[in-house]
């Protein structure tokens, strides 16, 4: 699947974390975690240490076996240094999320996921992390996402099925919430997957703005999708 957005400053966080291109380990970051039966999921590029979000980090292994023999997940702060370590002997390779531990203590910025499987494969991904929200830098960009709602995939599709396109806007009223979602463009899989598009658009996070209450943010995003 092929991804672009029509907002340049964040392409890259809504087409994945940033993690070595070159690695068959997939590393992403969820807001909260995403009930088993849900149809979208909250994309993050923030993390918060007060509250309960249950934020979630979640591995995905490309692996030529079925069995990548466990998970080792070790979370860095802005210095370096270790802030959580946790071993999963059960995984295998297969998409998995877990609650990011962020420890006590760790200095704010840009933290660090390293990712070891037990067959020796390794990643790393990066996340924002503050005390709160108010603290971080990315909550003063008013016109962009801190949260970017995306549409789960529908394994009823054939893979040789998935090629389409799809444009969706969503109206953000000044305390962020998207009050309203529509789909412009649905084109090929795109069709199949208005729902999932418009449960995306819901889940959006943005900063408040009070400068939205004459006219809300018209917000659009655009998915293209490609056999791969």
């Amino acid at each position: 699947m092929r991804m672009h957005h029509l907002a340049v400053p964040v392409l890259l966080w809504l087409c994945g974390p940033a993690a070595a291109q070159d690695s068959p380990i997939y590393i992403e970051f969820l807001w909260s975690r995403t009930p088993a039966d849900a149809i979208a999921r909250q994309q993050t590029r923030q993390f918060v240490m007060t509250g309960d979000h249950e934020h979630q980090i979640c591995v995905a292994a490309n692996a030529t076996t079925d069995d990548v023999g466990g998970l080792q997940l070790e979370l860095r702060d802005a210095d370096g240094k270790r802030v959580s370590l946790h071993r999963y002997d059960d995984y295998r390779g297969a998409k998995r999320c877990y609650r990011a531990d962020l420890g006590i203590g760790g200095r704010p910025g840009d933290w660090t996921a390293h990712v070891l499987l037990g067959d020796g494969g390794t990643n790393t991904a990066t996340i924002r992390v503050d005390p709160s929200l108010e603290d971080s830098p990315l909550f003063q960009e008013r016109g962009i996402p801190y949260v970017a709602g995306r549409p789960n995939y529908d394994a009823s599709i054939p893979p040789e099925q998935w090629s389409g396109r799809l444009v969706w806007a969503m109206d953000v009223d000044p305390q962020g919430k998207v009050t309203h979602v529509e789909v412009e463009v649905a084109e090929g899989v795109g069709e199949r997957l208005r729902d999932r598009a418009i449960a995306a658009g819901y889940l959006n996070l943005f900063p408040p703005d009070p400068g939205r209450a004459g006219t809300p943010l018209r917000w659009r995003r655009t998915l293209d999708f490609a056999p791969q």
